[in-house]
């Protein structure tokens, strides 16, 4: 076992690119531009912090009259553990099955099982920076107001060091035996593409099915029984979930017998699930790595002319390019499922979420509720939860390094950039249409939003998308990430997508604040969204202009 350490090292360093980008900076002093970056990126996030830690305040204070303050740990534990089990899909196939440095890592002295624990720790470290916005707010804040002491504190470290095994397991052990299975067809992208969406489909239904049995209501009785029992609603939040409950029950219960009971049972189960991926990666995971790589003896290799050529003959210039990106976007499963299943998958988690607990009270009354009160507040909301669904994802900022080292195709063909950069753009911006859709669909289906609300929010969100698209891509166009060595650094480890991110919630934050002042100031809400409008346009033509203006200087700069 001394062999793993030094691979979760080697597997941080590649994973994470930390000695490259440190030397980048202070040695070939090549990105010393990122370093206020970063500082821009911490203070557009900061507001939105500021705003989360409030509404975890407004919602403990609700719930303490109540007695029922630990349902605030279950609900945050619960999100977190289901966003690692539905998106850590894309992590473990990509780390298990597409990284490069496998075909390094084979032919040594190594067991299937430590390949596989390296790569399952570098999966989890990533993991904890991925949920530690969703999860931490709430430990944190729960702890502060509860006034925790020394056991909830400790008892908080474990349960959230633990928390990404058990839904990391579950999804690797089922990503294993599928690939089993793919390693057996010529249609391997196919099949890891249906596969993925059948595990996605498989782990949302489980979770309804496991919610049906807490959608009886609540009679007389039971109704004084879940005022009276301080687990009541967690129980019934977590019902899900069940590892979501033992987390929270350990993390209240302190040192307390429940309490080291609940968390002896969650860290056990996490090492229970741990040990059979190593059992299962002994006979299973080098099985589903042979032939991977293969190719159809049909293809063949094509010289630079023929593949410029290939790509615009008979096209319009933007339609040839845009055929073109929808392959590249298409033909790779983790930009497929990193992208334009994501603004699928995100409403369908909302559904997952508004509808926990069934019966009277759940999240879905109160979410209805909450939008029958101001229209203003019903399209404002809207729009948001379709900006999120539609331009918050890696689409727009990783659509010139998902080209990679293909990027000198760009450069050859006989297309103007600014042709090629709107053909990107379009891509980008359907996928943002899409998203926009899928929100659409939930509001009505969930909120029950009437029409004019429902076209006034999808108006926003679609200009806002234009606004989101054409930055993300601005900021892709100034440093693309073309030297990648496996599709997930283009999309998931690219700083590009977090810069990007950061920058949308720092506009969505202003405009926030300056909705907020109007309101404050008295306008009207018809005058309100008609500002909202005026503003929304002129940027979004704007941030246009200045893609298609920076593309054609940029393009002659870029080396591949």
């Amino acid at each position: 076992m001394s062999r793993l350490p030094t691979l979760i090292r080697a597997g941080l360093r590649s994973n994470f690119g930390l000695s490259v980008l440190r030397h980048r900076i202070f040695k070939e002093k090549k990105d010393r531009w990122l370093v206020p970056i970063f500082g821009f990126a911490a203070l557009a996030v900061l507001p939105s912090i500021y705003g989360l830690i409030l509404l975890i305040q407004n919602i403990y204070l609700a719930l303490k009259p109540l007695g029922q303050e630990r349902a605030l740990l279950t609900l945050g534990i619960m999100a977190g553990q289901l966003f690692i089990l539905l998106f850590g899909l894309y992590y473990v196939i990509s780390a298990f099955y597409f990284s490069r440095d496998l075909e390094f890592l084979i032919p040594l002295p190594l067991k299937p099982f430590e390949v596989m624990a390296s790569k399952f720790a570098v999966i989890m470290i990533n993991e904890y920076l991925t949920v530690m916005v969703i999860v931490l707010p709430v430990l944190i804040g729960y702890g502060v107001l509860a006034r925790g002491g020394l056991s909830y504190w400790t008892n908080g470290l474990l349960v959230y060091l633990f928390l990404p095994v058990i839904p990391l397991a579950v999804v690797s052990i089922l990503v294993v035996a599928l690939m089993r299975v793919v390693n057996i067809s010529r249609k391997k992208d196919a099949l890891i593409l249906a596969g993925s969406v059948l595990l996605i489909s498989v782990g949302i239904g489980f979770q309804f099915l496991l919610g049906r049995s807490s959608r009886d209501g609540l009679s007389g009785q039971a109704m004084t029984s879940f005022f009276t029992s301080p687990d009541s609603l967690l129980n019934r939040v977590g019902s899900r979930f069940p590892p979501s409950i033992w987390a929270t029950k350990a993390i209240a219960g302190g040192f307390s017998a429940s309490g080291l009971l609940n968390l002896a049972l969650f860290i056990g189960t996490s090492l229970l699930l741990f040990a059979a991926i190593l059992i299962i990666s002994e006979k299973l995971f080098y099985r589903g790595l042979v032939g991977l790589g293969e190719v159809s003896g049909r293809r063949r290799t094509l010289s630079r002319a023929q593949m410029a050529q290939r790509v615009s003959s008979g096209l319009h210039p933007v339609r040839a390019i845009f055929a073109r990106e929808w392959r590249i976007m298409n033909r790779t499963p983790i930009f497929l499922l990193n992208g334009t299943l994501t603004v699928v998958i995100v409403p369908l988690v909302f559904i997952l979420m508004a509808t926990t607990g069934g019966g009277r009270g759940d999240a879905g009354s109160i979410l209805k509720v909450m939008t029958s009160a101001q229209p203003l507040f019903v399209i404002l909301a809207s729009a948001g939860f379709m900006v999120v669904c539609g331009s918050l994802n890696g689409t727009s900022s990783s659509a010139f390094s998902r080209e990679g080292a293909q990027f000198w195709i760009s450069r050859v063909i006989p297309v103007a950039p600014r042709d090629q950069v709107a053909a990107k753009f379009l891509h980008s911006y359907l996928v943002s249409i899409l998203g926009t859709v899928a929100a659409s669909v939930v509001a009505v289906a969930m909120l029950h939003i009437n029409a004019a609300h429902l076209a006034a929010a999808a108006g926003l969100s679609l200009v806002a998308g234009v606004l989101l698209t054409a930055l993300g891509m601005i900021i892709d166009l100034a440093r693309p990430l073309l030297d990648w060595t496996n599709p997930q650094k283009a999309i998931k480890q690219n700083l590009n997508v977090l810069f990007a991110m950061c920058a949308d919630i720092g506009i969505l934050t202003a405009l926030f604040f300056a909705i907020r002042f109007m309101i404050r100031a008295g306008l009207s809400n018809g005058a309100i969204l008609a500002a909202l409008y005026v503003v929304l346009v002129a940027l979004s033509g704007l941030s246009y202009a200045a893609l298609v203006k920076f593309a054609g200087k940029r393009y002659r700069e870029i080396e591949v």
